[in-house]
């Protein structure tokens, strides 16, 4: 999730979070009226729900939440804190996540920018083996598919790909729903644990625009009900 945001300090990091607990503590005592929302991306689904807030402690708070957002708590390990009451968001880490009783308990919190939240298209992250190879005068690329947008895609890599920031050039990609090739221009080569990532800027004509953005969509249902049919999730 750390692509997904950026850490900020307004006062300090020890201010900052004492201005943002005092901020919990007074919606917890009705003093500020509770517009809290939690948010978090779940393989680049956002995940949002309204929460109250249970108590408030000198470096941690406990709080209610959907059942939903606390077992994306629980994977993720952070979550984003949004009401019009902080000058800017907020993130946080989890300390504990109790998915069945929709409780978690959030400390080390810091102001920040949610990028997610600026992408000019919704973003999903693949879970099927889907490769991509990218072709370009010199040579090709090939690697699997991490996520897609109908403006971007990323492929992982095993070795450092000898590509140029900027290289024009084509990217096939086999979906379930047949081979896509578009124009494509590497944006970034980031490395990984294990790899690289590179991530591509595409141009879309309308039938590739229709192809993918049917993916996507078919994509978005598979990831809500995933996590909506998960064991810890109660059934009404």
């Amino acid at each position: 999730m750390k692509d997904q945001y950026q850490k900020l300090q307004l006062a300090g990091e020890k201010e900052d979070q004492a201005e943002i607990l005092a901020t919990l503590a007074a919606i917890r005592a009705g003093k500020l009226k509770n517009d809290l929302k939690l948010l978090n991306f779940y393989r680049e689904i956002p995940v949002s729900y309204e929460a109250d807030i249970v108590t408030v402690e000198e470096a941690h708070a406990e709080l209610l939440v959907h059942q939903v957002q606390a077992l994306v708590i629980s994977l993720e390990k952070v979550v984003i804190l949004k009401s019009s009451h902080f000058p800017r968001d907020v993130i946080a880490n989890a300390n504990y996540a109790n998915v069945e009783k929709s409780k978690v308990v959030l400390s080390s919190f810091s102001y920040a920018l949610v990028r997610a939240e600026r992408r000019m298209s919704v973003r999903v992250e693949l879970s099927d083996p889907i490769y991509a190879t990218f072709t370009y005068p010199e040579g090709t690329v090939g690697g699997k598919l991490h996520d897609m947008s109908l403006t971007g895609i990323t492929i992982n890599v095993v070795d450092e790909p000898a590509v140029l920031l900027t290289q024009q050039g084509e990217l096939s990609v086999t979906l379930p729903i047949g081979t896509i090739t578009v124009p494509a221009s590497v944006l970034k080569v980031l490395p990984l644990k294990s790899g690289f990532r590179l991530v591509f800027q595409i141009e879309l004509t309308l039938a590739t625009e229709i192809s993918i953005s049917q993916y996507l969509f078919r994509r978005q249902v598979e990831i809500i009900k995933e996590l909506k049919d998960h064991p810890s999730i109660k059934r009404n």
